[in-house]
């Protein structure tokens, strides 16, 4: 089925979602420094199953993976066994990919689109992944190149890579001021690698950006963050037991009384 440009293609059952999302492709805008999605078409494939989601995208991606995007051929292949809130999401991030590539071309590290992408689809949930990792609450850092390892990664290692690239980018964003990412995506399509455009754009060099950003994850995750988190969660459980200690104090007094009403039922013969 085709909406405006995006043309859907579904399994039998999936007729009506796969027009609601491509009404939400078609009418996607807003991505950071781009604007509206260039005005190219667009293939939107929803995979029902894990095995047919494989079979789309040739067994290339971990098994955790949800969505593709293949900028190239202007598709975006969804895994749709998830819950429906969730599959806007996903297509927001896929688009993001397409917007980036078709803006700028290649040459971006995988981090920075990784972490475009979660910024432009508004994914904030992925940064509790940061505020309970106990090794870089005790000050363990991680460079670019292990950023982009871990993308690659096992499922746990995707999703501390998925985090820490989205705060890599976000502190690309509050550089920006008022304009966000909007200078630095600007210098990315005529600039000859990442780095010269950040050389252009923020004055520092790739090495120099490594750097602050890995003293900037230190201070926001650090163990302060860590034992917020977990003070939280100890705060909670300390509530329900002081909770059932009180209900059953409550519950004994209860059964004293009624014992004691007993005996001296008993002491002066009688019968209740």
């Amino acid at each position: 089925m085709t909406v405006g440009r995006v043309t859907a293609v579904a399994w039998p059952g999936q007729e009506a979602l796969a027009t609601s999302l491509a009404e939400v492709a078609d009418r996607a805008s807003g991505f950071p420094g781009i604007g509206a999605l260039p005005d190219r078409p667009i293939r939107l494939i929803l995979a029902p199953t894990r095995q047919r989601y494989d079979s789309l995208t040739r067994g290339r991606l971990p098994l955790w993976s949800e969505g593709a995007a293949f900028p190239d051929a202007g598709t975006v292949v969804l895994l749709t066994d998830q819950p429906p809130n969730r599959l806007a999401g996903a297509l927001r991030h896929e688009l993001a990919h397409l917007a980036l590539r078709w803006h700028i071309g290649r040459g971006t590290p995988l981090w920075f689109e990784e972490g475009y992408a979660a910024v432009a689809a508004g994914e904030w949930g992925r940064l509790d992944a940061l505020r309970l990792n106990w090794q870089i609450a005790r000050g363990e850092r991680m460079n670019l190149d292990e950023v982009d390892r871990a993308l690659r990664g096992t499922r746990g290692d995707a999703e501390t890579g998925y985090a820490l690239a989205t705060t890599a980018v976000l502190l690309l964003y509050r550089w920006g001021g008022k304009g966000g990412l909007d200078q630095l995506i600007a210098n990315l399509a005529p600039a000859p690698t990442f780095d010269a455009a950040l050389r252009a754009t923020y004055h520092i060099t790739e090495g120099d950006f490594e750097a602050r950003w890995q003293r900037d994850v230190a201070s926001r995750y650090g163990w302060l963050s860590w034992a917020a988190a977990m003070g939280l969660f100890w705060t909670a459980i300390s509530v329900v037991l002081v909770a059932l200690v009180m209900w059953r104090r409550r519950r004994d007094r209860a059964r004293r009384a009624a014992m004691n009403d007993g005996q001296l039922l008993d002491e002066l013969h009688i019968t209740p």
